[in-house]
């Protein structure tokens, strides 16, 4: 996993304490390796996964799975001119920007299949950003 963080404060440590474990979870129920990760903490918190398939409609370009601090997870396709510019096609939504491991790995199965009816066409803004503080708290279920 690779990660872009500030200068490391307790607040900060242990956000990414808590987004690492989760990430890990997510990355498990995906069936993928943590070095298909990155993550930037400077802000918005940000975390990105390579997924190990294309999309239907998308066949010659890569699948991400995005997560934002404010958004929660979305599924972006790589543009043709540049790797690091993605185009969004659909976001989980929900209630948490922490959504259950096993959500997001059906969430990125539904539009593997292209059975991705429930997914939500625009962003949803699940919480603002506060600090690490406050983000670190919706985490608490991977302390």
């Amino acid at each position: 996993m690779t990660t872009s963080t500030p200068a490391p404060t307790e607040a900060g440590l242990e956000l990414k304490t808590r987004l690492n474990a989760y990430l890990e979870d997510v990355a498990a129920a995906l069936g993928i390796r943590m070095d298909a990760c990155t993550v930037d903490l400077a802000g918005p918190v940000t975390a990105r996964m390579r997924l190990n398939w294309r999309l239907p409609g998308f066949p010659e370009r890569d699948v991400d799975l995005m997560w934002h601090e404010e958004h929660g997870w979305s599924a972006a396709v790589a543009t043709h001119s540049d790797d690091d510019h993605h185009v969004v096609v659909a976001y989980l939504g929900g209630r948490t920007v922490a959504s259950q491991p096993r959500l997001v790995a059906r969430f990125a199965e539904s539009l593997r299949t292209g059975e991705h009816q429930d997914c939500w066409p625009g962003a949803p803004t699940l919480r603002t950003a506060g600090g690490p503080s406050a983000l670190a708290k919706e985490l608490s279920a991977w302390a």
